[in-house]
């Protein structure tokens, strides 16, 4: 059924008198005395960039745990740290609808990355935050990048926290985190094939240790990210249920099943037979090896070979049974998952990053690649894990919010398809206009409010905040998914499960797993 907006005046909350503060002014943290800057998009927000959270991850540290940083010296921090090494393709995918030199190609993963300056000591994170205002202790909102376990940076404009920092009273924080190899470095021997997901615990732990400083609230920090990202985000919920540290999660169009949780076991001797450290024979000698290797001679090995068909060696969470596990269906059937408020949900068009044709869509873009178990798109295995990742929160009683969003406006149109895979980010982040460089339309600029509210309500209280927009909680037996958006619309609807649940697999997760890094 239709409803109408929230009265968003309504939902202000109580605020403290304003503090002394100067904006970018020096914080003693862990890392350091952090000095920023004010933001040159919004001017009244403190903008902390590139803050070092770990050692940088070379030598001894390539493929290991990340170690925390920590120091008493002074760090500017006025800039972006380096993006973590990463292939970037040199040509737009072929045979595609799609203008990849259109400024929306910043929210659509490697094709972000054109420019990006590389390094391995990547591990960094950003704060906005605007501490003259509002709640003397702000919720927390943790930021965690898509990119298909294989991609990914926090200098996209699309992620840019300063709009929310400064109309709506949180802290945003966003991370960087190993990928590909070295984020997931697929060799038995080592302690933890999962590091690019420890540098993703660190960061919180961080967070929670110092983001007091920024005038932040350690107990209320909300975990969110899209695509690989959400999958992170709610994996996480599995990795340490009893010391989550976040007090809530957001995944957007992503969940644990959006990896096949088994990698490419033979992707490391693959790319150290090819840098001429030895194959499978050489087993444990092989590390050292790697180690001593550049971080520029270790990419073109993962690339794949376009005249050796599945030569593609895909990097992603491995089942270990520690942060990465086989049966997650088990696991929610039992509840051994972190029991914080969940917000889910996804796109109405994930495939829509392709080229239109009659009956199945092509797709172009490795990310939208098809379940290979059950030739599944995109759009229905990742709608299936919202219903999975709905279904069992609500089964065991932790409050859980589920929408659709089908947002559609000139300035986010990639080709005639609708509300694509990632086409919500901006709208959250309040960035399309800085994205695109494009005007928003009246609608459209009415409902990314309307969802920036709704993120942050979310945010600042999981429990109630949806409650006061007088939005419902999930139900699959009643109306209650929150269908956002339409066609240049800032309507929203609540709504039923809707046709793709009905094509989810009866069983759950089981064989229904994309392949990981897809």
């Amino acid at each position: 059924m239709m409803v109408f907006l929230p009265n968003l005046l309504v939902l202000a909350l109580a605020v403290s008198t304003a503090t002394a503060y100067s904006v970018g002014q020096t914080v003693k943290t862990s890392s350091g005395q952090i000095s920023g800057h004010a933001s040159a998009w919004q001017g009244e927000v403190s903008e902390y960039l590139g803050i070092p959270f770990a050692k940088p991850p070379v030598k001894d540290l390539r493929f290991a745990p990340p170690e925390p940083f920590r120091s008493s010296g002074a760090v500017n921090a006025t800039k972006f740290g380096p993006s973590c090494p990463a292939n970037v393709g040199t040509a737009p995918y072929s045979n595609s609808s799609i203008d990849y030199s259109s400024p929306l190609t910043a929210i659509m993963g490697v094709q972000s990355q054109f420019g990006d300056v590389f390094d391995e000591d990547c591990l960094t994170l950003n704060v906005w935050t605007k501490p003259q205002s509002g709640e003397k202790a702000k919720a927390v909102m943790l930021w965690v990048y898509g990119g298909g376990f294989n991609s990914g940076n926090t200098a996209s404009p699309a992620y840019n926290g300063a709009r929310l920092a400064n109309e709506m009273d949180v802290i945003v924080v966003s991370v960087n985190y190993r990928v590909n190899l070295f984020g997931f470095p697929p060799a038995p021997f080592l302690p933890s094939m999962n590091v690019g997901l420890l540098d993703i615990r660190l960061a919180i732990e961080w967070v929670r240790d110092n983001i007091a400083a920024f005038s932040g609230d350690p107990t209320r920090i909300t975990l969110f990210g899209q695509s690989a990202g959400a999958g992170a985000v709610d994996g996480y919920a599995y990795s340490w249920p009893d010391d989550p540290i976040v007090h809530a999660f957001i995944p957007e169009s992503g969940t644990v099943a959006i990896g096949s949780h088994e990698g490419d076991v033979e992707g490391w001797y693959k790319v150290s037979e090819k840098v001429g450290c030895g194959g499978k024979d050489k087993g444990e000698e092989t590390l050292s090896c790697m180690r001593a290797k550049t971080w520029q001679e270790l990419l073109p090995p993962q690339k794949a070979d376009p005249t050796a068909p599945g030569s593609r060696i895909r990097y992603g969470p491995i089942a270990d049974g520690k942060l990465i596990f086989s049966d997650y269906q088990a696991l929610n059937r039992e509840g051994r998952f972190a029991k914080r408020p969940l917000l889910v949900g996804n796109t109405n068009n994930e495939n829509g990053l392709g080229t239109p044709g009659k009956g199945n869509v092509t797709i172009q873009r490795p990310l939208t690649s098809y379940n290979l178990t059950t030739r599944a798109p995109l759009s229905i295995t990742i709608a299936c894990g919202t219903q999975f990742a709905a279904a069992a929160r609500a089964a065991h009683g932790v409050p859980v919010w589920r929408y659709l969003y089908e947002g559609d406006y000139p300035n986010q149109n990639l080709g005639g398809w609708g509300a694509w895979h990632g086409s919500e980010i901006a709208m959250v982040f309040g960035t399309a206009e800085l994205v695109s460089r494009m005007p928003d339309t009246e609608n459209e600029r009415t409902m990314s409010h309307v969802m920036m509210v709704a993120w942050t309500e979310f945010a600042k209280d999981p429990v109630e905040g949806w409650k006061r927009m007088n939005w419902p909680s999930y139900d699959p037996e009643k109306e209650t998914v929150v269908k956002i958006g339409g066609k240049d619309s800032s309507k929203v609807e609540f709504v039923g499960r809707g046709v793709n649940d009905d094509s989810c697999p009866k069983d759950g997760l089981e064989g229904f797993l994309l392949p990981t890094g897809s």
